[in-house]
């Protein structure tokens, strides 16, 4: 890995790096100095020119390179994660500039200033903060600039040791002419704008956030909707009693079509969600057996032995109450 960089107050600043495609792990310090700052234009490829006004540091990996330019500048579509170290506290301006490949930004609580069009030209599709100082972050600032479908995962570390994920779902904007008015008038589409204003002095508001779930319901796809439930359940992190019995119930009067959905957008997530659907008996006789079908015709042997397990459960049920 090679990096240029200057010294500053506190720290050092990262202007490039060089070094491995794909996922980028910054360093938490370059000769002693802890990277504190993340240059303007430092991982975009539509940077004008390189500074020169630059210190330069390897590590060992670059011995086995002989000319400069067998190493990859770490910028634009050759990145697809970013994870920076605890101590950077400030993002310059479009840092990340058309990195349209990038797809997960791994940051902490520490990272408190952001420039504008950081995330220009992104499409994140998942953040990962961890949390040293209290609940406060940049996280309202990263989703302001991303309207895609985005999943947060929140590590609260010390004492609490708690991890909350939480989806911020896809919206859009149109602008419809009313003619009679002579006005232009602005319709929103699916309920991120409303997640993303889950927040107060820089801390979601996960309160405000599980109120929100009757928007997803009406103007999100039934894969976000269910999703965000899922993540709230899955990890509880202040959730209240009744915000669970309203995504339970959700999650129970839609199981038979949501069934097909994990099977297909969670893969990996499939097999602990059923399971979290057993223990908490959201399944009926019929919903049960529409997803073990489902689960027969995708070829999830693991997913078909969990559902089979709950319909022996469901079985034994069925006989007590016919004997009485």
């Amino acid at each position: 890995m090679r990096i240029h960089y200057r010294k500053i107050e506190q720290g050092v600043q990262l202007v490039r790096l060089w070094g491995q495609e794909g996922t980028v792990k910054v360093p938490e310090s370059i000769a002693g100095e802890p990277i504190v700052e993340i240059a303007p234009y430092a991982f975009s490829a539509r940077k004008d020119c390189e500074d020169l006004d630059v210190l330069i540091w390897e590590d060992e990996s670059c011995e086995e390179y002989i000319f400069g330019d067998d190493l990859s500048i770490l910028c634009g579509e050759n990145i697809q994660e970013i994870h920076l170290p605890e101590y950077v506290r400030k993002i310059g301006n479009y840092a990340f500039y058309g990195c349209r490949n990038l797809r997960l930004f791994h940051a902490t609580d520490r990272l408190v200033s952001m420039g504008s069009g950081v995330f220009t030209g992104c499409r994140l599709s998942e953040v990962q903060i961890d949390f040293y100082d209290g609940e406060q972050s940049c996280l309202k600032e990263i989703l302001t600039e991303i309207r895609y479908e985005v999943r947060a995962v929140l590590c609260c570390h010390g004492d609490k040791n708690a991890v909350a994920k939480v989806l911020f779902p896809e919206y859009y904007a149109d602008a419809v002419e009313n003619t009679p008015a002579r006005i232009v008038e602005t319709h929103y589409y699916g309920s991120g704008g409303d997640y993303r204003e889950c927040f107060y002095r820089k801390q979601l508001d996960f309160e405000k956030y599980d109120s929100m779930f009757i928007l997803s319901q009406a103007r999100d796809e039934i894969s976000a909707t269910a999703s965000l439930a899922v993540g709230r359940l899955l990890y509880p992190y202040r959730l209240s009693d009744s915000a669970k019995a309203v995504y339970q119930e959700y999650l129970r009067t839609h199981m038979a079509e949501l069934v097909a959905v994990w099977l297909e957008t969670l893969r990996e997530e499939s097999a602990a969600i059923l399971d979290y659907c057993c223990r908490e008996h959201l399944f009926t006789e019929q919903t049960l057996e529409a997803a073990l079908h489902t689960a027969m015709e995708h070829g999830q042997a693991e997913i078909a032995g969990i559902l089979m397990d709950e319909r022996r459960r469901l079985g034994v049920r069925r006989k007590k109450v016919f004997e009485l």
